[in-house]
């Protein structure tokens, strides 16, 4: 009886904190954080930036930012592609799994076994031979990369396939197979010609048939397409003196690393990846992978030492601080980087590519679910303001102590975000209509805190506001 007893009370909790989810209103969220986006985006000097929010199968907002390409003056839009790098793993990863689900192969299969031409030194014996399971995990040993220079500009002279093989006589696994993370590049470029030896067909066309294509990622392909208009154009770590500059533009070609890094997409094709994964893991039929397959991708296989992540299969995986399940996975290459998490426990998606180095994509989706976590369930209006509080929006100027404030709508009151910001959670300042022109700020506690008086100008429009006797002027963007 106890036990009904606790399942009932667990189905209750999942079920309110299902439906308060639904009964949130994003609507001012999302414009601060387009705000938010944009103006970082400006101080940072990065190109452009298009992020999306995914709410299980359901696309909450997406934003598309700055230019795709500074030299044409192309605006970045939702169909904007760029490299994802080595997100790339991911769904190579998921090739694989088909080929584990249809058992024309076995995770703990090895890769010399597989392989007629993998000839790599196995240093550490007593950990046992290279598995495909290993190489999923980061935890076979092998080396991070080949030794080609294809990180070096400007021509990233990436190694052919032929260069690949021969290559691997020469080399050595660097420690015990399964005992530690050490993220391969190499491992990856091995899947590839696994899923090539196996499938007998070219990793690309397996990949784009039975996974690309089944998702419905019409905008995602190998490679660079240089014809291709809405190809983002890659840009360097910024300069210190605030310039970014091009890499090249003729393109590079990741040839024998494409299943480590190979794949370019848009943010809307990322939002139908997200979803994918969530549907799957609930559902009783597969769907390119069984729903069990892709939640063993998503559970823990291995910890790595130190600064080294968790791995599941073709995943990082981690813990919230509050329980949540957490699965991710980034890309960075020349030009470009890149970033999906999903929170597997609230099915909550979030995915981020930025055309520059040196871009911190975890500020950016850390910052966006910051400004998400201050929306309330929705209450009934006690207080509906007799002012139209859009009258106050808009950027206010804060110099020398600050470069500006943006003040934008949050319910029945405002928000005011302190700009720029690395961290918007710390920058957020919420206020409550009081008469008239005047609010007081909200503090943790609840109690009311400083006055905020808005004056408006002979034509009636807001054109500055003052605090504790300073005043802030209204300025455009």
């Amino acid at each position: 009886m106890k036990k009904i007893s606790i399942s009932l009370f667990l189905c209750l909790v999942a079920s309110l904190t299902h439906a308060q989810e639904n009964t949130k209103n994003y609507q001012d969220a999302f414009k601060l954080i387009e705000v938010w986006l944009d103006t970082q985006k400006d101080f940072e000097n990065i190109p452009s930036i298009t992020a999306v929010v995914v709410k299980d199968q359901k696309t909450l907002w997406s934003g598309a930012f700055g230019k795709s390409d500074l030299e044409q003056q192309n605006k970045a839009g939702l169909s904007t592609i760029c490299s994802i790098c080595s997100m790339t793993k991911s769904f190579t990863a998921v090739a694989i799994m088909k080929l584990v689900d249809k058992r024309k192969l076995n995770l703990d299969d090895l890769v010399k076994d597989i392989l007629p031409f993998y000839k790599v030194k196995q240093k550490f014996p007593e950990g046992g031979a290279v598995s495909v399971r290993s190489l999923l995990s980061h935890s076979s040993g092998l080396p991070s990369n080949t030794g080609h220079p294809y990180f070096t500009g400007p021509n990233f002279l990436f190694p052919s396939k032929k260069e690949f093989r021969s290559i691997l006589k020469n080399m050595e696994t660097e420690s015990e197979v399964g005992t530690n993370v050490k993220y391969s590049n190499v491992g990856y470029a091995l899947l590839g010609e696994i899923i090539e030896q196996v499938s007998g067909m070219p990793y690309e066309t397996y990949l784009m048939n039975e996974v690309i294509s089944p998702l419905k990622m019409t905008s995602t392909y190998m490679e660079m397409k240089t014809d291709d208009h809405r190809r983002a154009v890659g840009y360097t770590a910024i300069n210190r003196d605030g310039t970014r500059e091009p890499i090249i533009k003729g393109g590079y070609e990741f040839k024998a690393m494409k299943p480590a890094m190979g794949l370019w997409t848009s943010i809307d094709d990322l939002a139908k990846y997200a979803s994918w994964q969530f549907r799957l893991r609930d559902a009783s039929t597969a769907e390119i992978l069984k729903p069990s397959t892709i939640r063993s991708m998503h559970s823990l296989e291995i910890t790595g030492k130190g600064y080294e992540n968790a791995w599941g299969l073709g995943f990082t995986v981690s813990k919230g601080s509050n329980g949540d399940d957490w699965v991710m996975h980034g890309g960075t290459c020349p030009g470009f980087v890149s970033m999906l998490q999903l929170n597997a426990t609230t099915k909550m998606g979030y995915a981020i590519m930025i055309n520059a180095n040196r871009s911190s994509t975890f500020k950016y989706l850390n910052g966006i679910r910051q400004i998400l976590s201050k929306v309330q369930p929705i209450k009934k209006k006690t207080n509906t303001p007799k002012v139209h509080l859009d009258d106050y929006t808009g950027f206010y100027n804060m110099n020398p102590w600050n470069s500006s404030v943006y003040i934008s709508t949050w319910g029945e009151g405002l928000v005011v975000l302190q700009l720029p910001e690395n961290r918007p959670k710390y920058g957020m300042r919420f206020f409550k209509h009081i008469k008239g022109d005047t609010f007081r700020h909200i503090k943790e506690n609840g109690e009311l805190g400083d006055e905020y008086i808005f004056e408006r100008d002979e034509d009636g429009k807001v054109y500055r506001y003052v605090e504790k006797g300073n005043y802030k002027n209204k300025m455009n963007k």
